[in-house]
């Protein structure tokens, strides 16, 4: 299995590869920004590292060449669009995506009242619902667009709930480490989940009225 991480300094990338390289005996190429100055090599025998922006399309589309599952951790509209045209040109079907809560108007509960002033920024991205419906319409790729509840650190909590699209989203809060074990997860079976848009949650959350770190 060949893994591209897209924006792999990000914090939800760095525990993603920690997983990969612990669990699983995937070869990950590490894309974004000043990789080779920004991340620290574990093991250079499945580490690749590729100094790159998203947006430039030569050297994605080279990085893409021989992967079989994609992750990527820049959500915009742009970046899912330029991520898309590289793997059908690749002939790569798998994606993932970690985006954000709010984007549907879908939070509720008493989280959803405490969070209304900061997903109001979230439900006018009309852009990224028109790329995530994009995807939802391609053929050609089988994508997963992860939904995070608000984030923050925490290595004991890596549990977490799916709700499903469509459900009222009620859970204040999940761990960058819980993300990332759902995604190696979905990399250990990467038919799971295909072409779903799920919200993540740390369970037991659901009745937080607000994040435990605020």
């Amino acid at each position: 299995m060949n893994v591209i991480i897209l924006g792999a300094t990000g914090q939800i990338s760095s525990y993603l590869i920690e997983r990969l390289l612990n669990e699983t005996t995937a070869q990950l190429t590490l894309y974004g920004h000043h990789v080779t100055q920004r991340i620290t090599v574990i093991d250079d025998q499945r580490e690749h590292l590729v100094d790159g922006d998203i947006l430039d399309e030569a050297t994605l589309n080279q990085a893409m060449v021989g992967q079989d599952f994609v992750f990527l951790n820049t959500p915009t509209a742009e970046a899912m669009n330029a991520t898309a045209a590289a793997m059908k040109k690749a002939g790569i079907r798998r994606l993932v995506i970690s985006g954000t809560i709010g984007l549907y108007n879908e939070v509720g509960g008493k989280f959803g009242e405490w969070g209304k002033p900061m997903m109001a920024y979230f439900t006018n991205r009309q852009p990224e619902r028109d790329a995530i419906a994009a995807l939802d319409q391609d053929n050609a790729i089988d994508y997963t667009y992860v939904r995070m509840s608000m984030l923050y650190n925490n290595a004991a909590k890596t549990d977490y709930t799916l709700v499903p699209f469509g459900t009222p989203v009620t859970g204040a809060q999940v761990s960058r480490q819980a993300v990332a074990h759902f995604i190696t997860d979905m990399v250990k079976a990467p038919t799971t989940h295909q072409n779903e848009n799920v919200a993540i949650i740390e369970t037991g959350s659901e009745n937080l009225a607000k994040p435990s770190f605020y």
